[in-house]
């Protein structure tokens, strides 16, 4: 009898946990998520300086997430608008390739192609324009705009930079107190279209305080339409890990250059005003 008594509870106990262990399965209701909508990229830089005709361009829509990974057994349809704050014109910078204000992601598929006509020849030589587009809607399988990705902006750039087919007279200061960190002639190197390299940076290079770190001491910047960005990099073009940013700007008039921007040292960010004039 007490053979039994031991055996019922046992199996009271194993029947619990068994349910318990039902209970605790991994919940796979994602799978019956809707798929989530949105540009792959936010933002897009197209950059002509001759007529070159009309050049056609793609800008992807894709499926991000939701369902269970896989694509969509039916169409996708997206609605877009144009952005009230959008500079640039159609028909002037660019024309849409189809006017529904729609695109179709196909069954099958897990993305679609934006296209778009840039009009060479009618960007404009003295500034930027921007074409932002706003994903508003969707229909199809069950289906979401990502509040993340639902606009993309792309910059036409008509004006080309000639920074580097000049010589300068560089005077770098310390921004805290004035100092003089550099003060001789400076060329700078084009690396790419409206992307350039001076020869210093700071403290460091030809004519510096601190003479040579490396065999290039300059930092990398972009010029739109006379507007600079030092993006994030690393001192002395990338050669030691020493954080270098900042902005600046070309006068338009005297072609004068000046760039304000920080190096971090060890958690400290120097500010340094770097000014190149003509010669």
């Amino acid at each position: 009898m007490k053979k039994i008594k031991l055996i019922l509870p046992a199996l009271v106990l194993l029947l619990f946990a068994g349910s318990c262990m039902v209970d605790d399965e991994v919940d796979t209701s994602f799978s019956e998520s809707p798929y989530v909508i949105g540009f792959k990229n936010a933002v897009a830089a197209e950059s002509f300086f001759v007529d070159e005709g009309a050049v056609l361009k793609q800008y992807a829509v894709d499926i991000l997430g939701g369902d269970d990974g896989t694509p969509a057994e039916e169409d996708i349809v997206v609605s877009y608008t144009i952005d009230p704050s959008s500079t640039a014109t159609e028909g002037q910078e660019f024309n849409f390739v189809d006017n529904s204000g729609t695109l179709t992601i196909p069954a099958g598929s897990t993305f679609a192609a934006f296209p778009l006509e840039i009009n060479t020849g009618g960007l404009d030589p003295n500034e930027p324009t921007e074409l932002i587009l706003n994903l508003t809607g969707v229909t199809g399988p069950d289906s979401v705009i990502s509040s993340l990705n639902d606009q993309l902006s792309i910059t036409f750039v008509g004006c080309q930079s000639t920074v580097d087919q000049k010589t300068y007279m560089v005077t770098t200061t310390r921004t805290a107190d004035g100092f003089i960190e550099k003060e001789g002639i400076e060329t700078i190197s084009m690396t790419s279209v409206n992307n350039f390299l001076t020869l210093s940076s700071g403290p460091f290079g030809p004519d510096a305080r601190r003479g040579s770190l490396a065999a290039q001491n300059g930092f990398n910047f972009v010029d739109i339409c006379g507007a600079i960005t030092v993006a994030d990099q690393g001192l002395a073009n990338n050669a030691y890990s020493n954080p270098v940013s900042g902005s600046g700007s070309v006068d338009p008039e005297t072609g004068t250059i000046t760039i304000n921007y920080t190096i971090g040292f060890g958690g400290v960010d120097e500010r340094y005003r770097s000014v190149y004039v003509v010669q």
